[in-house]
């Protein structure tokens, strides 16, 4: 079943936008010059590349065309600057397969993704969801973060309803998970982390972190974060 109330989908908190905005100024040029990031299979995973327990087969409909495919969360290492790093992902086009080892492209997700409401839903899942309390927990609820990607890739997140539009979720208990997410998502209680796309082709392409953030800008975030819930104290008063 659609979520209610989807139209009001992502409003965001009014501290977030100066926040994106500076995140932006910091992140997209790093971005830009970017060097080629190397991007394998983490030999850690053994036969998969799924994070332990987080990947499973779940039935879909992608543009009219009823499959079974495999969905969760990678397990992947990328090399920016001479080590492999691990890190866990969700890919965004069904029409690919995961062709590693590989080089990617890292691109700013405000230059990758055409609108902000789908940037801002998957700043939420990928940086404040992905942990073992949400998307993380097992391999249902990895399946739904990948679901909820996929949808959001397909429809876009105003739109999103998963049982409509070019892509579909017919298996239910990862449906069911995927409701769940996404009302985390749509809440208001998270503020968006950037998110940067590893692109190449002939493969898919991989959600990440963006370039990090210098270390004095945790502490700017922090004080504006603190105005914008004196902000709302004050309202709540009235």
């Amino acid at each position: 079943m659609p979520l209610q109330g989807v139209n009001k989908v992502l409003r965001l908190k009014t501290v977030f936008a100066g926040l994106a905005g500076l995140a932006a100024a910091i992140a997209l040029p790093a971005a830009a010059n970017a060097a080629t990031v190397s991007i394998r299979d983490n030999p850690d995973n053994g036969g998969s590349v799924f994070a332990t327990g987080l990947g499973r087969s779940i039935s879909i409909q992608h543009d009219g065309s009823n499959r079974n495919v495999q969905a969760g969360a990678f397990s992947l290492q990328h090399d920016e600057n001479g080590g492999w790093t691990d890190f866990v992902t969700f890919c965004l086009q069904l029409s690919e397969y995961l062709s590693l080892p590989k080089d990617h492209e890292r691109v700013a997700g405000g230059d990758y993704f055409g609108s902000s409401d789908d940037l801002e839903a998957l700043g939420v899942l990928y940086g404040d969801l992905m942990t073992a309390d949400f998307a993380l927990k097992n391999a249902n609820t990895a399946a739904a973060a990948q679901a909820i990607v996929w949808e959001i890739v397909e429809d876009g997140a105003t739109s999103f309803d998963l049982a409509a539009g070019d892509f579909k979720l017919f298996t239910s208990d990862v449906l069911s998970e995927a409701q769940s997410l996404w009302a985390l998502i749509i809440s208001g209680d998270y503020l968006a982390s950037a998110v940067d796309v590893f692109h190449a082709r002939g493969t898919q392409d991989l959600l990440t972190s963006a370039v990090p953030i210098p270390g004095a800008l945790p502490l700017l975030l922090s004080g504006i974060a603190g105005l914008g819930f004196a902000s709302r104290k004050q309202r709540s008063r009235v």
